[in-house]
């Protein structure tokens, strides 16, 4: 046991493919049930208060925002086109942070660290695709 959690190589420890697809599935629901769900209701009653960080107005953000946060979500925990929904996510954080929390004047640790850890996690989605347990596997 003791040589397991030693090793160096992630295989000898752990199934890579079900790690990875531990990691897609709570990432993309954390996003999904703490930001996605509220702005999808929001858009589908219609009640639109919203910011505009990239000058496209409150509705167009915030339809943009719901899709990436609920829809791209919801395919990342399917393993489905998650490449482009990782990439969508990415640059939905991305804004989140440069063009909302830096320009207010939030603190990374308290302001916009949950959004820089999401634009992390999204890139590595991105880089390393769905994995073997996944609608998108190979």
């Amino acid at each position: 046991m003791l040589d397991r959690l030693r090793s160096s190589k992630l295989g000898e420890f752990v199934d890579t493919g079900i790690s990875l697809a531990v990691f897609r599935i709570l990432v993309a629901a954390f996003m999904l049930f703490g930001h996605g769900w509220g702005k999808l209701m929001d858009v589908f009653s219609w009640n639109i208060q919203f910011g505009d960080p990239i000058g496209i107005g409150p509705t167009a953000s915030l339809i943009l925002a719901a899709f990436a946060e609920g829809i791209c979500s919801l395919l990342i925990i399917a393993g489905f086109w998650t490449r482009f929904a990782a990439s969508v996510l990415s640059i939905n954080m991305f804004v989140a942070i440069f063009f909302y929390h830096i320009p207010n004047g939030d603190p990374l640790f308290g302001g916009y660290e949950l959004a820089a850890v999401y634009l992390v996690s999204f890139m590595f989605l991105f880089l390393i695709g769905p994995g073997k347990y996944s609608v998108d596997s190979e």
